[in-house]
């Protein structure tokens, strides 16, 4: 066994059973074990027996291989939706010339990275960050949407004022997710200037 593995399978339990909004005497209860158990198998004091492991998987609906850290897809249904996406993803990819294409995986390499840090001051800077980006990403799909109402010529007045209301609705919430970060990342900065400085006295 690896010497890891009871402490990535307790982490995956808790975050699993934290997702779907379970708490842990709940949990126990409904494994049929004690809390103080269930505490040791979070903590990876200790790993569950076979029988035991298979009931956390059914009850969190997951993957055996997952709770072990063996697999990033929580269960079978997961890995066909990302499978599916990473298919869609490729095409829309491929359609584009080399250079932009080479740019683009840069930064969903780069952000990939980023986001699987598992850091928990990062959260709010995380959040924050994909906000941006979902944002941004409808900002361009209705600017393309009107891009391509325009050219076939069903761009009416009644369209025009949907599309400059979302617009607007849009660009206030990238000035409010830049906001999030400007003040995410002020502090950040202020607290490890603060830190440092302390040790200097």
């Amino acid at each position: 066994m690896n010497n890891n593995e009871p402490l990535e399978f307790g982490k995956r339990l808790k975050t699993l059973r934290e997702n779907r909004g379970i708490k842990q005497g709940k949990l126990a209860e409904m494994l049929g074990v004690s809390r103080q158990a269930m505490s040791a198998y979070e903590t990876g004091k200790y790993l569950p027996d076979t029988t035991l492991i298979l009931k956390m998987a059914d009850y969190l609906n997951c993957s055996t291989d997952y709770l072990f850290g063996r697999t990033e897809h929580e269960n079978y249904e997961t890995k066909l939706e990302f499978d599916e996406s990473l298919t869609i993803l490729s095409k829309k990819l491929r359609v584009l010339p080399e250079e932009y294409r080479n740019h683009w995986l840069d930064i969903f390499i780069g952000t990939t990275e980023w986001l699987k840090q598992d850091l928990n001051a990062d959260v709010c800077f995380h959040n924050s960050a994909i906000t941006l980006f979902l944002t941004f990403q409808s900002l361009v799909n209705c600017c393309f949407t009107s891009i391509k109402k325009k050219q076939n010529k069903s761009y009416t007045d009644e369209i025009a004022h949907r599309q400059r209301s979302k617009r607007f609705y849009f660009m206030a919430g990238l000035r409010r997710a830049l906001e999030n970060i400007d003040s995410i990342s002020n502090n950040c900065v202020e607290q490890t200037f603060n830190e440092s400085s302390k040790g200097d006295e």
